[in-house]
């Protein structure tokens, strides 16, 4: 079984890609790829073959009158008569020519349309054909120049990553017209520059009497994952659709965001205590926000993390205290908003930063010796929605005012033989109950969510993921049921497939990769040192983290699409699938 790194440029493009952080690396590696071989293979230049002068040889009595030796002119200015007489008898001295045939070959121009048809994701086709020109011209032995069609500037001879963001920086709301054409015609002609390939990138391109290549770029109206790409040149047209990373990668790179690519966030040493590797960090729907715990200190930390899309690379604690009493049994997140179900002194209390702390009734029970395993916040307009499930299987809801601090003396119980809970976004959950060799799948709150699920077999440990929430939300989304390495993928109720993961990997996520729309498991290997997605279909695994101190706590966050991990060393961990980045690294206080 192949395991492929998901950073694994290649050797021979090693320096451009070298410009890009090595998160970026593979999406653009994927990118060069998918555009060279559509692009074709270099071809010997036209010029190579030239004869160029490369000095003077021999001293002879014949040759050209050009090459004659000057001491032979001055003969014919002091002496006309025996000039003659010398020219006659073939006795003067001509210095020969040295011939070679041209080592340098001609150069390769590009010229970009920046108007109004070609902004937007189209540029992103721009960026990785400037790479691939300076590449063929590398191989060529040769140099790349480029200029944009609607300016009137100078060609600019290609130099590195800075020419990538100039290009991207270049915007006009001017289309392409004739005139413009026809000065780029007159410009070339005038140069002194021998081109053996001229390329002209845009759209509505009529005139190529002195361009080589055509290329026209668009966006596929109904695959936004795709560009359409067309090359028409003297002999022959080609179409091609170009596949692009998610938005997320696509909008970083559009933006110039080329040396840090997953907005990274790390914190020294002295920004928090020790952190609690018993204690699940939670993750925000958005991916912005991480809940953490000192046990010790009985400290609440939320840390916050800029967008995605944020050029900064900043991150801010925000830190809570509780009793030094207190006893932590569950929590959630949501956006800014905590939640904290703990005990103190045998009573249990609901805490959260937007409001009072709230006292539990005695009359609700819930066992103080554990931890909940599953334990949803929901937050409405003016109430707040808490579901967990106790070590019966009992689930159960409570609501309340947060601003009110009254104690809470009721809870509905909502099902029994309940196996998993699920947010499907900030206002809707869902949850699993296992009935005699089936599942059910039922909603809560918003939305009327039910099937029943045929389950092939019942093992003591089965777990249950769910992922492609926004598809629940309609529908049926994606569900994987197992134990160990048999698993039953289901995308509707009435059939599944039978996976079998990795051997010496474990299971602990279900992956829904949206640009794709394909599903990928999870998985960590019993080393606990990598984190990797397995793609089933294609019986593929990439590692998407390693890490050289052993992981002893991870957890993943279906919604946000980010996962969290804690080292044995005090190192806290978020790895983002939207990015393909770590996006904060968070040390432990020595």
């Amino acid at each position: 079984m192949p395991y492929n790194q998901l950073t694994k440029p290649i050797k021979t493009w090693q320096s451009w890609l070298s410009w890009f952080d090595e998160d970026l690396q593979p999406v653009i590696a994927d990118l060069l790829l998918q555009l060279s071989n559509f692009l074709g293979p270099v071809k010997e230049s036209k010029w190579c073959d030239q004869m160029l002068s490369s000095g003077l040889g021999d001293i002879r009595n014949r040759g050209n009158y050009q090459h004659l030796l000057t001491t032979e002119w001055l003969i014919g200015k002091e002496e006309p008569d025996e000039f003659i007489r010398r020219a006659v008898s073939n006795e003067h001295l001509f210095v020969t020519p040295i011939y070679e045939k041209s080592k340098a070959n001609g150069v390769i121009i590009a010229l970009f349309d920046c108007g109004l048809l070609q902004l937007g994701i189209q540029r992103l086709a721009h960026l990785i054909l400037m790479i691939l020109f300076d590449i063929r011209a590398q191989q060529h032995k040769s140099q790349f120049y480029w200029g944009i069609i609607q300016s009137r500037s100078k060609l600019k001879l290609f130099s590195g990553i800075d020419d990538l963001k100039l290009l991207l920086n270049s915007r006009t709301i001017k289309c392409i017209d004739d005139n413009q054409l026809d000065y780029w015609h007159s410009n070339l002609q005038k140069s002194e520059l021998f081109y053996d390939e001229c390329w002209l990138i845009g759209n509505n391109i009529s005139q190529i009497d002195f361009a080589t290549h055509k290329v026209s770029t668009s966006r596929l109206m109904d695959h936004f994952s795709k560009i359409a790409v067309n090359i028409a040149s003297k002999n022959v047209d080609k179409y091609f659709e170009l596949k692009l990373p998610n938005e997320i990668i696509c909008a970083k790179l559009l933006s110039g965001q080329f040396e840090h690519s997953g907005n990274y966030g790390k914190i020294d040493q002295h920004a928090i205590g020790s952190i609690n590797v018993n204690f699940k960090p939670k993750i925000s729907t958005n991916g912005n926000y991480v809940l953490t715990f000192d046990n010790k200190k009985n400290d609440i930390h939320l840390i916050g993390i800029n967008d995605v899309l944020s050029q900064k690379q900043k991150c801010r604690i925000i830190h809570f205290h509780l009793s030094l009493k207190s006893k932590v049994l569950a929590s959630d997140i949501q956006g800014k908003n905590i939640c904290v179900l703990y005990q103190e002194e045998q009573k249990l209390f609901l805490w959260g930063n937007k409001g009072p702390r709230r006292a539990l009734s005695k009359d609700i029970q819930i066992n103080n010796n554990q931890l909940l395993s599953h334990f949803l916040s929901i937050y409405g307009d003016h109430t707040t929605n808490i579901l967990y499930i106790d070590d019966h299987k009992v689930l159960y809801s409570m609501f309340f005012i947060p601003k009110n601090g009254d104690e809470i003396k009721k809870v509905d119980k909502i099902a029994q033989n309940v196996i998993a809970l699920f947010k499907l976004s900030d206002r809707n959950v869902c949850y699993i109950c296992d009935q005699q060799e089936q599942f059910c799948i039922k909603s809560h709150h918003l939305i009327h969510l039910s099937y029943c699920l045929k389950i092939k077999s019942i093992h003591d440990n089965l777990q249950c993921f769910i992922s492609a929430e926004n598809l629940w939300l309609t529908g049926f989304g994606r569900l994987a049921i197992g134990a160990e390495q048999q698993w039953q993928v289901f995308d509707n109720e009435n059939s599944y497939v039978e996976v079998k993961t990795p051997l010496n990997w474990q299971v602990f996520g279900l992956f829904h990769d949206y640009h794709e729309d394909k599903i990928n498991f999870l998985i960590i290997n019993d080393d606990k040192k990598q984190v990797a997605t397995f793609d089933y279909l294609n019986n593929n695994i990439d590692i998407c983290f390693s890490s050289s101190n052993k992981i002893v706590n991870y957890s993943y966050h279906s919604l946000a699409q980010c996962f969290t991990i804690i080292t044995d060393s005090g190192e806290l961990i978020l790895y983002s699938f939207l990015t393909r980045s770590t996006r904060l690294k968070l040390y432990q206080d020595d």
